[in-house]
């Protein structure tokens, strides 16, 4: 049944990353603007995922509803093979988000999602959240509301300039997630195997 859920749950994610970047290819082909920027600049269109920091009052948490579909997709890879997809993210997102952070002239503007987006994937490394749906939602719900209260060092992190601030923050975020759900999963296996043992 979790599997069943789990194929559906990412057949409709990448149906959804599918017409996200159609739209974003018709804006980028018809010279349109999305939250004021030009389509036509590649750099600045993905600092706002393509448009998903222009939705209002909850841009960060939908940039982060985007890198779920990068969650599903890189949690089929192996241990080591996700550790450095998850690094290549975070390493490409911190040009990114300094060269929206320039275009928008102003310290992690709410419209530069690149660094929600791209950083999520780090808070499900290991978990099977391509099998558990309703494990992949828990961790978008924790990761948003930790991304709310900035637990140490998140807002530290933040307070550091340039592309690196805007996105070692959201790097805190998502460890504090992990680390959430991997002492829950381990405590959960753990307790699974004592009833099991106890059948």
């Amino acid at each position: 049944m979790n599997r069943q859920l789990g194929k559906k749950a990412i057949i409709s994610q990448v149906l959804l990353c599918i017409a996200i970047a159609s739209i974003g290819w018709y804006l980028a082909l018809s010279n349109q603007t999305l939250c004021g920027a030009s389509t036509e600049d590649a750099m600045v269109m993905l600092s706002i995922g393509l448009g998903l920091g222009c939705v209002p009052f909850i841009p960060g948490t939908t940039g982060a509803l985007g890198g779920v579909i990068l969650s599903i997709l890189i949690s089929r890879l192996s241990i080591t093979k996700q550790l450095i997809v998850v690094f290549l993210l975070i390493v490409v997102a911190i040009p990114i988000s300094e060269n929206g952070e320039r275009f928008f002239a102003s310290k992690d503007a709410s419209v530069i999602v690149a660094d929600e987006l791209l950083t999520f994937p780090l808070a499900t490394i290991g978990l099977p959240v391509h099998q558990y749906p309703v494990m992949l939602t828990g961790i978008f719900i924790t990761n948003r509301i930790v991304d709310w209260t900035k637990p140490p060092p998140a807002r530290a992190a933040e307070s550091i300039p340039g592309g690196v601030g805007i996105v070692l923050d959201d790097v805190v975020v998502s460890l504090w997630t992990l680390l959430i759900f991997s002492i829950g999963s381990v405590s959960y296996t753990h307790l699974r195997a004592h009833e099991t043992e106890a059948d």
